[in-house]
């Protein structure tokens, strides 16, 4: 999980150690985010869909398919901005999305 958002998405992880167990993590305009790999967690599966602000959708699109992601969601327009969406190795959803610049 970490090799993709790192090597594939970009997100600038690094291993921490804090008092708990290690794991990666990066600040990303002023919010910490981070990945833990967690095994045989108890309970009903669950998905989560996070979404990246990018500066230029097809671009972010095109470096991933060259890197091998399967994109799910071609690059369109919306009423909100520019969007695609690929999946991680956990089959969450990740969007990609561009907000139109103010006028």
């Amino acid at each position: 999980m970490v090799k993709f958002y790192r090597d594939r998405l970009g997100v600038p992880l690094e291993e921490e150690r804090h008092d708990s167990e290690p794991h990666w993590g990066c600040m990303l305009a002023g919010v910490h985010f981070a990945v833990h790999q967690k095994d045989g967690l108890a309970g009903a599966p669950r998905a989560v869909a996070l979404s990246f602000e990018v500066d230029d959708v097809d671009a972010a699109v095109g470096r991933l398919r060259k890197a091998g992601v399967a994109i799910d969601l071609e690059p369109h327009d919306r009423p909100y901005g520019r969007l695609a969406a690929i999946q991680d190795p956990d089959g969450n959803v990740v969007y990609l999305h561009r907000y139109p610049a103010p006028r």
